[in-house]
């Protein structure tokens, strides 16, 4: 089981945070975003399971600086909340942090005990919320499928087509994107015809607009349409 994040951090040493969080291969990164306005958009956007947050000082003028008012302005978008994990430079603001509801508070440089302690927290409390399995009707039967062993789908007029691990392909008479809202987030639209699992891909090439699956096992094409997803992709991976 994975959890999908959005990082939104505007210091000069962004790197260093991410590659701390993505030690942990149960937390999937799904945007990284500079300022205010782009992280509640890519929150409506993608509605993550996570969110980490690096505020701003006190002092910084702009209007688009990341502080915990931004809490006040997802409550007025969303009836569940994604849980939040504050990253600062000081104490000052853990009082009112934590009076807002946020999940945890972390000191910057992050120690990595902390960050895990709070990370395996979370994941002993939020585990059993997600389901990794889900219904396929073909044909009068009903195949009950673990989200991981799915490789991909494809689409075929208004039939969809899901490529197992084990070379099994079961067709479900229901569209692509009837069931691209019912898989988990680790699930990526990359064509109009496809959507792969991030899991299995072990290849992308950019010049050939390619990604490869099961150890390049399979190919297939990506559009410019999806491109985005792709870039979310290569961050994972990478």
């Amino acid at each position: 089981m994975q959890f999908s994040y959005v990082l939104i951090d505007g210091s000069q040493v962004i790197e260093p945070t991410l590659e701390l969080i993505k030690a942990h291969d149960a937390f999937l990164c799904v945007a990284v975003c500079a300022n205010r306005t782009e992280g509640i958009n890519k929150i409506l956007e993608l509605k993550p399971d996570v969110v980490f947050m690096h505020l701003d000082g006190l002092s910084t003028p702009d209007e688009d600086a990341i502080r915990l008012s931004l809490l006040s302005e997802l409550h007025e978008f969303l009836d569940v909340m994604p849980t939040i994990i504050v990253l600062s430079n000081s104490k000052d603001q853990a009082f009112d942090a934590y009076q807002r509801g946020v999940y945890g508070y972390l000191l910057h440089p992050i120690d990595p005990n902390e960050l895990r302690k709070c990370l395996f927290r979370f994941q002993k409390t939020h585990q059993a919320l997600y389901a990794d399995k889900i219904a396929i009707k073909s044909n009068g039967d009903y195949h009950f499928i673990t989200t991981q062993d799915i490789v991909y789908l494809k689409a075929d007029n208004n039939t969809t087509d899901f490529y197992l691990q084990s070379g099994k392909v079961i067709t479900a008479f229901k569209t692509l994107k009837h069931f691209e809202q019912l898989l988990p987030f680790y699930f990526f639209r990359i064509h109009h015809s496809y959507v792969i699992n991030v899991e299995h891909v072990s290849r992308i090439n950019l010049g050939k607009n390619q990604c490869y699956l099961l150890n390049n096992e399979i190919a297939l094409p990506f559009s410019r349409t999806y491109k985005e997803a792709i870039d979310t992709i290569i961050i994972r991976i990478s």
